[in-house]
C-alpha cells in the first residue's frame, strides 16, 4: 500500500497517481479535516487498558442512531454498525449538497467522514457482523493483533465532482474509498494515510442483473463461511457454458474428444476402496474413456513440493497401476481437487506429478510437448491459486460477507445501490497469489477452456468466451467492471489462421502481451524457461502454420522482435549471473528479468536496414522446445561506440526524488563517442538536446562501456517525428564475428548521421563539412527536438534492400565526397 500525503487546505494536494484505480478517482483528495459523524466520546465502545493489553467493549449509553444514520437504509443478509450508518447516512446526504450547489462556486463541503476512530473499533464492529466492517477486516487485516495498533482511525472519503458518477449517466466510477489515518500530526495541517480499501457503487435496478441469483441459491452467512459453498454456484456457471443459449461459448467447447493424456487418476472406485487407480490410456479399454471427459489440476509445487509430493517415478509407477494410491498419501490439494471433479460427476483427473514420470527424462521430453493438448482438451481446469504448495488445499474459510454484495437505499438521492468490492481489491489475487508467480500456471490458465481458480476469499470462474467471461461469488451473473483481472483477462485464442502471425495483428498482440506476462513469472528450474511455454507458442502455431518458432521468438516477426527491453524499475544493478534458460542472447527469453515486448508496429513507418539469416535446431521433434542451435547471421553495418553515465551526486538539500529529476532533465549525464574518439561527444545537439537512447539489458555501471551497434531499423512515429536509426548493443561472444546482445539503442538528428557516416582523412574543415551535410539530409530526418514540417517523403522504396537501403534515406547527400560509407559485414548472433 504506498504512502498518500495530503496537505490539508486549497493550496496544494498530492496523490500517487499510480495507484488510482480510475481517472475519477485522482480527484478523491483531502481539501478540509473529515466530518465526525460520531465524535470520540460518542461512538458505539469504550476501551480500556490493562497490563499494556487494549480491550473494548459494546457501550450502553449512545445507542441510538444519529441524524445522519436515518439518511440510509441497509438491504443485505446482515446488518451494519452505527458507525456505518452514520458515516453512510452523512455520504447521502453530502453528494445530494454536492449535486444541488453544483454551480455555486463558493460552496465547500467535506468529502470525507470518519468510519470508526480506532482499529479496535473496527474489529469490534467486525465481530458484532457489522457487513461493510467485516469485508474490510476480513479482506485487508490478517489477524486480530492489527486491532491493538495506536494512533489511527478509519476514515471513508469519495467523489462529488463529477455528477455522472452518481446520477447513473457515468456508472462504474461511484467509489467509497476506505483509509487508515494516522491521528499523530506532525504538524497542524498534515495526516499521513494508507489507502487500504475501496468499494464500487451500481444503481439499482440498472445492475440488478449483476448481483441478484435467479432461482436463489440457499446459502445463509454461516454456509457460505468457506469457499466450499461455492459449489452450487460453480455448477451452474459451467451449465451456462455448456448451454451456450448467447452463442458467445462456442470455443468452449472445441477439444478433441479422442484424444486423452497418456496417463490420468481414475476415481471411479475411490469412494469403495479408498485408492485412486492410476491408468495408462492406451492400455484399457477405450470404451470406458470414448466420450469421457478429464480435469486438469493446477498448483503451485513450492520447496515442500519438490521434497515431499508423492510423485510418480519408475519405481512406483506398476504399483500405481496395479493396486492404486491410498488417499491418505494425497496432500490437500489433491483431495479438494477429487471433490472438486466430484462436484461434476468426472471419473477422470489429471495431475502433473502424478501423471508424469518425475525421475525419467525420456517420459518428460514425451510428455512436455503434450501439455497444450493435455489443457485444451480438458474439461475443466481446477486452479488453487491461493496456496504456495499442495498443503494448502483449495478450500478456505473466509467471512461471509466478503462475497456479498448489499444494497443501499440513499434516502437523501431517491435512489438505491449496490454495494461490492472495487475490482482492485476484488482481482488483488491476480497479482498477489502465489499461482500468480508462477510460469507453468501461467500457461495452463490460458490454455484451459474453462478455469476454476479458488483464491483465498472467493472462487472464480473464466472461460473462452468471445467476450471475456467471469464470474466470482461477489459477481455470480458476470461482470460489469472495466478492466476483469486487473486487464490479465485470459487470452481469447480465437481459431483464426495466417501465413505468419505477423499477417495477424490480433495474434501478434496476443503473442506480445503473452510474453510480458510471462517474463514476470518464475520457475523453479530455469531449464524449464522454454519448455513452461511451449504449449501455449504451439497453439499460436497453430494458427500461423508458415512461421517458424525459435526460442520464444516467430522468425516473420524479424527485426522487429529483437528490440525487446527490460524496464528501468525492473533492469538489474549489474550482469546477471549466468541463466541458463537455454535461449539465445537476442531471445527475450535469455533475460532473466521482466521484459517489454517492441512497440515498433506502433510506428507511421519502419524499414529494415539488414539482412538476418536464422540457424536453429531443436533439441528434439518438438520445434517449440529446447534448442540445440540458434543463431542469427546478420548481414548489416556494425560500428563501435563508447557510453558513459556521469554518475551525479546530488546536494544535501536534494531528496532522492529530485535527484532522479537531475538525471532526467537539463543535465547532460550520458555521452557517446564512436570508433574510439574520445574527444568528439556526438550524443547531443541543439539546445543540449541528447541525439540518442540507450536501453542496456542491466545497469552497466559509471565506467567507460565498449558496445558494437549493429543497424536493424530506420523507423518513424508519425509524420512530424524525427526518423531514428534503431540498433541492438552487442558485445563479442568467444568466437570470432560472433556477438551476444546486451542492450539495444536508438540515434536521432546529427548523432544517427555520424553513426552512418565516417569522415575522409585530410578534412580541414570538419565542422564545416558535418554541418554541409547535415543540411542536406535534416530534410529527410527531421531536425531533433525542434518544431518544424512533416519531414519529406522517402525518395524511393527501400523495403527490400537490406542494409544498402540505409542511405537511400539521404538522397544525394550520400554521394558527398567528404564522408566514406560504411561497409556492411555478416556477423554472427549468439
Amino acid at each position: 500500500m504506498a504512502l498518500i500525503t495530503a496537505v490539508i487546505g486549497t493550496d496544494r494536494q498530492r496523490w500517487p497517481f499510480d495507484d488510482a484505480q480510475s481517472a475519477n478517482d485522482i480527484k478523491l483528495l483531502y481539501t478540509v479535516p473529515p466530518y465526525e459523524a460520531r465524535p470520540v466520546g460518542e461512538d458505539e465502545f469504550e476501551y480500556t487498558t490493562r497490563s499494556g493489553i487494549r480491550d473494548v467493549k459494546w457501550k450502553h449509553a449512545s445507542q441510538s442512531l444519529s441524524a445522519d444514520a436515518r439518511h440510509i437504509e441497509y438491504k443485505g443478509p446482515s446488518h451494519l454498525c452505527k458507525a456505518c450508518l452514520s458515516a453512510l447516512g452523512y455520504l447521502a446526504q453530502n453528494l445530494r449538497d454536492c449535486i444541488e450547489h453544483k454551480d455555486e462556486k463558493d460552496f465547500h463541503t467535506k468529502k470525507s467522514v470518519v468510519q470508526h476512530q480506532n482499529l479496535m473499533a473496527l474489529f469490534a464492529a467486525a465481530n458484532e457482523g457489522c457487513h461493510l466492517c467485516k469485508t474490510i477486516w476480513g479482506r485487508r487485516f490478517k489477524t486480530n493483533g492489527m486491532a491493538t495498533a495506536p494512533d489511527v482511525r478509519i476514515e471513508f472519503c469519495w467523489n462529488t465532482t463529477d455528477e455522472a458518477s452518481w446520477d447513473g449517466t457515468d456508472p462504474g466510477d461511484a467509489r467509497l474509498v476506505c483509509n487508515i489515518v494516522s491521528t499523530v500530526t506532525q504538524n497542524h495541517n498534515k495526516h499521513t494515510w494508507d489507502t487500504i480499501f475501496r468499494f464500487q457503487l451500481w444503481p439499482s435496478p440498472i445492475f440488478d442483473s449483476f448481483f441478484e441469483v435467479e432461482g436463489t441459491i440457499p446459502l445463509g452467512p454461516i454456509d457460505r463461511g468457506n469457499t466450499r459453498s461455492s459449489r452450487l454456484m460453480a455448477l451452474r456457471w459451467l451449465s451456462e457454458c455448456r448451454a451456450n443459449l448467447d452463442g458467445e461459448h462456442s470455443e468452449c467447447q472445441v477439444s478433441d474428444a479422442s484424444w486423452y493424456p497418456t496417463r490420468l487418476l481414475d476415481l471411479s472406485t475411490l469412494k469403495e476402496t479408498g485408492r485412486v487407480l492410476l491408468v495408462v490410456s492406451d492400455q484399457v479399454d477405450h470404451s470406458s474413456l470414448d466420450r469421457s471427459e478429464y480435469i486438469t489440476l493446477s498448483h503451485c509445487w513450492g520447496t515442500w513440493g519438490a521434497k515431499e509430493l508423492p510423485v510418480l517415478t519408475t519405481s512406483n509407477i506398476d504399483a500405481r497401476v496395479d493396486h492404486g494410491m491410498d488417499l491418505s498419501l494425497f496432500p490437500p490439494t489433491f483431495k479438494d481437487g477429487i471433490e472438486v471433479a466430484n462436484w461434476f460427476n468426472i471419473r477422470w483427473l489429471w495431475i502433473d506429478s502424478l501423471c508424469i514420470i518425475q525421475d525419467s527424462r525420456d517420459d518428460w521430453q514425451r510428455e512436455a510437448p503434450m501439455m497444450c493438448d493435455v489443457y485444451q482438451n480438458a474439461f475443466l481446469n481446477i486452479s488453487a491459486d491461493h496456496a504456495v504448495d499442495a498443503r494448502g488445499g483449495c478450500f478456505r474459510d473466509r467471512y461471509f460477507a466478503t462475497v456479498s454484495a448489499f444494497k443501499l437505499d440513499m434516502k437523501p438521492l431517491q435512489s438505491t445501490w449496490w454495494v461490492s468490492i472495487d475490482e482492485r481489491n476484488l482481482f488483488e489475487w491476480v497479482k498477489d497469489a502465489p499461482s500468480s508467480e508462477r510460469a507453468w500456471i501461467y500457461q495452463e490458465r490460458h490454455l484451459a477452456r474453462r478455469v476454476l481458480h479458488f483464491t483465498e476469499h472467493e472462487v472464480f470462474w473464466e472461460c473462452r468466451a468471445a467476450t471475456p467471461s467471469f464470474r466470482s461469488e461477489t459477481y455470480p451473473n458476470g461482470s460489469p467492471l472495466r478492466r476483469d483481472f486487473l486487464g490479465q483477462t485470459k487470452l481469447s485464442l480465437r481459431d483464426t489462421s495466417d501465413n505468419s502471425i505477423s499477417d495477424n495483428p490480433y495474434l501478434m498482440l496476443a503473442w506480445d502481451a503473452a510474453c510480458r506476462d510471462y517474463s514476470r513469472r518464475k520457475l523453479t528450474y530455469q531449464t524449464d524457461k522454454l519448455p513452461a511455454l511451449s504449449g501455449l507458442a504451439r497453439h499460436f502455431g497453430s494458427r500461423c502454420r508458415e512461421d517458424e518458432y525459435i526460442a520464444g521468438v516467430w522468425l516473420s516477426q524479424l527485426p522487429r522482435a529483437l528490440f525487446w527491453s527490460v524496464p528501468r524499475k525492473e533492469r538489474p544493478e549489474g550482469r546477471p549471473s549466468s541463466f541458463a534458460s537455454g535461449a539465445p542472447s537476442w531471445s527475450w527469453m535469455s533475460c532473466a528479468a521482466p521484459v517489454e515486448p517492441s512497440k515498433m508496429e506502433d510506428s507511421y513507418y519502419i524499414a529494415d536496414v539488414a539482412t538476418i539469416f536464422a540457424d536453429y535446431q531443436h533439441k528434439t521433434a518438438d520445434q517449440y522446445g529446447d534448442m540445440a542451435r540458434a543463431r542469427l547471421h546478420v548481414y548489416g553495418f556494425v560500428r563501435r561506440i563508447t557510453s558513459i553515465m556521469k554518475q551525479i551526486i546530488p546536494d544535501s538539500d536534494v531528496d532522492a526524488y529530485q535527484a532522479v529529476l537531475q538525471l532526467d532533465t537539463s543535465k547532460k549525464y550520458r555521452h557517446l563517442y564512436v570508433d574510439g574518439q574520445m574527444d568528439r561527444d556526438i550524443g547531443y545537439g541543439p539546445h543540449g538536446f541528447q541525439l540518442f537512447g540507450e536501453s542496456p539489458d542491466w545497469f552497466h555501471g559509471f565506467e567507460p562501456v565498449e558496445y558494437y551497434c549493429l543497424f536493424l531499423a530506420v523507423s518513424q512515429e508519425d509524420p512530424g517525428s524525427d526518423r531514428l536509426l534503431r540498433g541492438l548493443l552487442l558485445e563479442p561472444a568467444e568466437e570470432e564475428g560472433t556477438f551476444r546482445r546486451v542492450g539495444q539503442i536508438f540515434f536521432r538528428g546529427q548523432c544517427a548521421l555520424k553513426m552512418r557516416y565516417q569522415l575522409r582523412a585530410g578534412e580541414t574543415d570538419e565542422n564545416g563539412a558535418w554541418e554541409r551535410l547535415w543540411e542536406l539530409v535534416a530534410p529527410h530526418w527531421g531536425e531533433a527536438g525542434l518544431t518544424r514540417e512533416p519531414i519529406a517523403a522517402l525518395p524511393v522504396d527501400i523495403q527490400t534492400q537490406g542494409p544498402f537501403g540505409l542511405y537511400e534515406f539521404d538522397g544525394h547527400a550520400a554521394d558527398d565526397a567528404s564522408f566514406w560509407k560504411l561497409k556492411p559485414r555478416m556477423i554472427t548472433l549468439v
